[in-house]
């Protein structure tokens, strides 16, 4: 399991990375994991705005870079495996479009305590329920979107743990 700190420590890290890196690093994942890349560039096509889609994108990679933390080496994700895992979270996604902001973090509260990678879950949980530094109008993800992102981040997630070598 990847430890609260290595998260921390990644996610500070990519936020401290200038803007003008980030082509460096789209150009990395489109070599080293080219399925996620085109996963999270089809997300567009959702009823996310610009902001939103960047976010989901930027959370996306920050969850390739920390899964390149693991003590087992991480293989190229195939599409067969992102869409296992895209087919296994849609249920839940539809459970999410039904319940209130309360049931959704019950939800996930639920699920980190049998998660194989609990702290990474954690960390898109915390980063799509994050509200301290925004003003009402301005948060990162609206209320209604936040399960759609949840799930998307927790499809390239599960695609990835499930490509990790055994």
């Amino acid at each position: 399991m990847i430890s609260a700190d290595t998260v921390t420590q990644v996610w500070q890290q990519m936020a401290q990375k200038p803007v003008r890196q980030a082509p460096r690093l789209v150009e990395q994942m489109k070599e080293e994991q080219p399925a996620i890349l085109a996963y999270l560039l089809a997300l567009e096509a959702l009823p996310f705005s610009a902001h939103e889609h960047q976010l989901v994108f930027y959370l996306g990679m920050v969850v390739w870079q920390i899964m390149k933390h693991s003590d087992r080496r991480l293989r190229k994700v195939t599409r067969r495996k992102l869409d296992q895992a895209d087919a296994a979270n849609q249920g839940f996604l539809e459970l999410l479009a039904s319940d209130t902001d309360t049931d959704f973090v019950s939800a996930t509260q639920t699920m980190l305590e049998n998660y194989p990678e609990p702290e990474v879950l954690r960390y898109i949980i915390e980063a799509l329920m994050e509200e301290e530094d925004y003003a009402p109008d301005d948060l990162p993800i609206r209320d209604e979107y936040r399960g759609l992102a949840f799930v998307h981040l927790k499809t390239v997630l599960d695609a990835l743990i499930n490509s990790l070598a055994a």
